[in-house]
């Protein structure tokens, strides 16, 4: 076996895939933070902006889409256990989403 290829699949594997798409939205939220509402603490954004506007649930909605980038490209690498972690993480926000707004 040659070895780059057992170093790609080290990074092959639902848990890191997981891992990866459960953080991400996580961080677009926070860039979108520090993007325009920099000026407020992160605690007076969640509460003030986020809670206050009923606005939690649609933002969540939106920054999962960032984790079809990190499906796509564990995807075009060949790394398809990772991609898989990404669609079962999208798949836990998608739950917690829709068990918020519907019941």
């Amino acid at each position: 076996m040659k070895p780059y290829l057992s170093s790609k699949k080290k990074l092959d594997n639902v848990g890191l895939g997981a891992v990866f798409g459960l953080i991400t939205p996580i961080i677009t939220l926070y860039g979108f933070y520090l993007f325009k509402y920099n000026y407020l603490s992160f605690s007076d954004f969640y509460s003030k902006i986020l809670l206050a506007n009923n606005i939690l649930l649609p933002s969540i909605s939106l920054c999962v889409i960032v984790n079809l980038l990190v499906f796509f490209i564990f995807i075009w690498t060949d790394r398809n256990y990772s991609a898989r972690g990404v669609l079962l993480a999208t798949m836990v926000y998608a739950g917690y989403v829709i068990s918020k707004k519907y019941l």
